[in-house]
């Protein structure tokens, strides 16, 4: 800027330097032609031929040196005027305007950007008061801006020697704000202009004293600068607020430091009481990687396995469980993954080669992005044996029960294998008769026959069904069809029912599903649930027909139901509590034993047996079997 305002003084006088220095020029080499001659002495009159020729010569080498001298002032006149024009141009294409004032603050000159930033064509400037374009607000500050500058007024000397010891490194800069009527504007509501103003008193070659003023428009400056004070002022507020903030989030962090550090002893104590627990458990814990390597066991694997815990890590899995059920427990993580969570019955392998028949369980965990999978396996050598016993016992006590069930519908079925016995006595009889007459009739006497052997064979599937259903046998599970077993049961019981005049109905939906049973198990408990029913109708004094009806259905959740419902007296609250129970019984010389084990078999399927009962309007009992899965499913 302040090199700016140099300019805007040389500008002024580039002419006048200019003439002052091709005069003074002049003046010097008249002054030393003069003096030349003044001292040469010689009086051309007497000299010689040859000196005038001499002085001559030295005559046209001053010319010549006067002649490239003046050639030389021309061309420094030339620089000067391409000067000069060079700063006019700067001057007046500036950014930034300038302006010189009198002493007076009259405004002397001004550039295009002081009279752009004033809104007046710079003729209309010159001779202006300054102060005039400044807001009323800021004139008081304006003019003591000036009188600041202006020197005191003692002597010419002195106020010049006062103006240059107190006129300071640099200019001195203010800042002020223009009046609205200094663009002719009559909105009030505008945002006001400021500029900024540098300033400096120097003397003109006149020795008139001349005030350079350097004017700035900052009004962009000046308004970032506010919205820059307002914003550091919320930000202060801000950061007040947060200060306080903070030091309640610190009382508030330094209270849960003090619970971490709580929580990490309580861990540690947890730590140890689970390392505890880990050791001590009776359970198998073992856990493997991703690529089923075992990284830790505890103690009672050596129980179960055989192996110190030291001696399976870095081992496979596959080690303690084979290969073969890798499917189940030890294959991909994908199929991991189904079975977490999930107890699975599984063979494991001792160190000494004998298997081990365990319960498995998987839970998954990561830790550092690290995928893990804990077994949990337990030896359940001891449960299957009583498991075995138990089906055995029940076996003993399903026989047991088909022997007194036999007892009981003893009558019925001697009454129904005595029919067949008759009809063949009688059959027999009449052949008999046919053979001694004179011309036998071949024909009827083949028809007798057959009828005789169809008799034969109907006792005898009675008297071998009787035998199948009463006999000992192993445990033999194979496809049956419900509705098959539901009419051979139903054949057993038939007398009876007849006997006590009972109507048997059947509403048995069609193309159910096989399952897997043993085929006289299920029988027995269908005949079981028949029998009750025929008990609790002989015992009904309601005068109306005694009904049972067998149902069978697919359920919505994949399994067979089968329902025996009869229209008997009921079961109040109390026979409801105790009917499955062992030992309960509502006959005077019953054992109490056909629903329990009935109910036993059917769990034995995977099953389960129920009842519904309303005192006076009879009894439903039923049981649920899964039906045959496929062996994509098993």
């Amino acid at each position: 800027m302040r090199k700016a305002t140099d300019r805007h003084t040389d500008t002024e006088s580039l002419d006048e330097k200019a003439e002052a220095l091709l005069n003074k020029h002049r003046n010097t080499i008249r002054k030393r032609a003069e003096t030349m001659l003044q001292h040469s002495g010689v009086n051309i009159a007497r000299m010689s031929t040859a000196d005038i020729e001499k002085l001559l010569f030295e005559f046209q080498v001053y010319q010549l040196e006067l002649k490239m001298q003046n050639e030389e002032l021309n061309r420094a006149h030339h620089e000067l005027t391409a000067s000069r024009d060079t700063y006019a141009q700067l001057y007046d294409s500036s950014p930034v305007g300038y302006l010189t004032l009198n002493e007076s603050g009259i405004i002397q000159k001004s550039n295009l950007a002081a009279a752009s930033l004033l809104g007046k064509q710079r003729e209309e400037l010159v001779n202006k008061r300054f102060g005039k374009f400044i807001h009323p607000s800021d004139q008081d500050n304006y003019y003591l801006f000036i009188h600041h500058l202006l020197p005191k007024k003692n002597s010419h000397l002195n106020a010049k020697i006062n103006t240059l010891k107190d006129s300071p490194a640099h200019p001195e800069c203010k800042y002020f704000r223009l009046a609205a009527n200094a663009f002719q504007q009559d909105d009030k509501n505008k945002n006001p202009t400021y500029v900024e103003c540098y300033a400096r008193v120097v003397y003109n070659d006149k020795n008139a004293l001349q005030i350079l003023l350097t004017i700035n428009n900052v009004t962009e400056r000046k308004q970032a600068q506010e919205t820059i004070a307002y914003l550091n002022e919320k930000l202060e507020e801000k950061v007040r607020r947060q200060t306080s903030e903070l030091i309640v989030s610190n009382l508030s962090l330094m209270k849960k430091v003090e619970e971490l550090r709580r929580s990490k002893h309580q861990l540690l104590e947890r730590e140890a009481k689970l390392n505890s627990i880990f050791n001590a458990s009776i359970e198998g814990i073992i856990t493997v990687d991703m690529s089923n390597i075992i990284v830790s066991a505890n103690a009672a694997v050596e129980t179960i396995f055989g192996y110190q815990p030291e001696e399976l890590v870095d081992c496979s899995i596959n080690k303690l469980i084979p290969s073969s059920l890798r499917q189940t427990t030890t294959s991909s993580s994908a199929q991991l993954e189904k079975i977490v969570d999930q107890i699975q019955e599984v063979e494991g392998i001792h160190k000494n080669g004998y298997v081990v028949p365990l319960d498995i369980s998987i839970a998954e965990f990561s830790v550092d992005n690290a995928h893990y999978f804990t077994h949990i396996v337990r030896d359940v050598s001891l449960r299957k044996h009583r498991e075995r016993q138990d089906k055995e016992h029940l076996d003993e006590l399903a026989h047991v029960t088909r022997l007194g069930l036999m007892g009981e519908m003893a009558s019925g079925i001697a009454h129904e294998v005595n029919q067949p016995l008759s009809a063949i006595s009688s059959y027999t009889q009449v052949s008999l008769n046919l053979i001694d007459a004179e011309d036998p009739d071949l024909i009827k006497l083949t028809e007798i026959l057959y009828k005789t052997q169809q008799q034969a064979l109907r006792a005898g599937r009675i008297v071998h069904r009787m035998r199948e259903f009463v006999k000992s046998h192993a445990k033999h599970r194979s496809s049956a069809d419900i509705n098959s077993l539901i009419h051979e049961a139903v054949s057993l019981c038939i007398s009876e029912l007849k006997q006590n005049g009972i109507r048997l109905t059947f509403e048995l939906e069609s193309k159910l599903p096989l399952i897997d049973v043993d085929h006289v198990q299920i029988e027995q408990v269908i005949i079981n649930l028949i029998r009750n029913s025929v008990d609790a109708l002989k015992t009904s004094h309601v005068k109306q027909q005694r009904h049972v009806a067998i149902h069978s259905r697919l359920t919505h959740n994949n399994g067979i139901q089968v329902r025996v419902k009869d229209n008997g007296p009921g079961l109040d609250a109390e026979q409801q509590q105790k009917i499955l129970t062992p030992f309960y019984t509502t006959k005077a010389d019953g054992m109490g034993m056909g629903l329990s084990i009935s109910r036993s078999l059917i769990e034995a399927h995977d099953g389960s047996l129920h009842f519904n009962s309303q005192p006076g309007k009879g009894t439903t009992f039923y049981f649920i079997l899964p039906i045959r899965r496929k062996p994509d499913e098993q």
